[in-house]
């Protein structure tokens, strides 16, 4: 039935009118080890260059359940200041998949010793498709898909965000799309593929507990054109900065888990299992996520720890924290 359901959702988009609208950034975990994956301004963050690669398999209750594939990196290309990275992501679900490319410019401004300002700039690019053939009570002689089992569309987007950092806290605001459609009524002639306008704001901070152990706090609100607001309330406990295990809430009735590890020089993994707990949730199974990381260069222990901390510049660090006394005299006492 749920399979029918949704059938009958992508016919309705396809027949009844030819604008789509959709949801174009899928929800995913994966910022939790990898910020750069909740907006760009974070590229050159942690003061390395970076790779990752992220698989999700949303709704594996379902048949022809949401898949997503993305690859994002970024290296730096002026003096630890400037950052160019990039991300690609293919995501399907059942008969309609999108692609997107996107290529960042990020800078970095020091305020004050501890304080810094990223700037990130972006555009993106999404193709888009539905793939007729394999479809079900689409009539063939339609004229939007007369002579064609596939029909394809293609948008271009930019975004821009800011963010503020200082010691272990963030906070930041970014628009992953700043142009929107406001033809939403409009008769066309074709299938086309629109992207929303999106607002994104973000916070997060980073607790130490004592010398083993770290609390990391995120949240985050998004809101995308006539679509509800997203909120995203994250807590991970960290041991050693290698070993880390966590939640997160979603509004909506979505509950994750996620565990992870710095598994060695650079290498990193995390898994999270996402649950629904309310509403249509519930029947639709659950959702897995894998990441896998590698930062350039790291030969520390602490994942969690910035090159500016190991170096001692900017913060404190655990491993280098230093006491200073005062310097001492040779005094001269007389016994009386």
């Amino acid at each position: 039935m749920l399979k029918l359901y949704k059938y009958i959702i992508i016919v309705t988009l396809i027949c009844g009118c030819d604008l789509i609208y959709a949801q174009q950034l899928p929800t995913s975990t994966h910022y939790l080890v990898n910020p750069y994956a909740l907006t760009p301004t974070f590229a050159g963050y942690t003061g390395y260059s970076e790779a990752f690669l992220n698989y999700r398999n949303d709704w594996t209750k379902i048949d022809g359940s949401p898949r997503t594939f993305s690859a994002n990196g970024f290296g730096n290309v002026y003096k630890e200041k400037m950052w160019v990275g990039g991300e690609i992501m293919a995501d399907k679900t059942d008969i309609f998949s999108v692609f997107k490319a996107n290529l960042s410019w990020t800078y970095k401004l020091q305020l004050e010793n501890n304080q810094y300002l990223y700037f990130g700039i972006w555009t993106t690019y999404y193709q888009a498709s539905v793939n007729t053939g394999n479809a079900i009570g689409i009539d063939p002689n339609d004229p939007i898909i007369l002579n064609s089992s596939k029909l394809n569309s293609s948008a271009l987007n930019a975004g821009f965000g800011i963010n503020y950092n200082w010691n272990s806290f963030n906070l930041g605001f970014s628009m992953p799309t700043m142009f929107g459609s406001n033809d939403e009524y409009a008769q066309n002639t074709g299938f086309k593929y629109k992207v929303q306008r999106q607002f994104q704001i973000h916070s997060s901070y980073m607790f130490d507990l004592n010398y083993q152990w770290q609390l990391q706090t995120i949240g985050v609100f998004r809101k995308t054109g006539n679509q509800p607001a997203t909120i995203e309330l994250s807590a991970m406990s960290i041991y050693k900065g290698r070993f880390w295990g966590g939640m997160l809430y979603r509004n909506g009735g979505v509950l994750a888990i996620n565990i992870g590890a710095h598994v060695y020089k650079g290498f990193v993994f995390n898994y999270s299992y996402e649950i629904g707990i309310g509403n249509i949730n519930k029947g639709s199974g659950g959702s897995h996520e894998i990441t896998i990381g590698y930062r350039f260069n790291f030969t520390g222990d602490n994942y969690f720890e910035t090159k500016e901390n190991s170096s001692g510049k900017r913060g404190r660090s655990r491993k280098s924290r230093s006491v200073e006394y005062p310097d001492v005299k040779n005094f001269n006492y007389k016994r009386n």
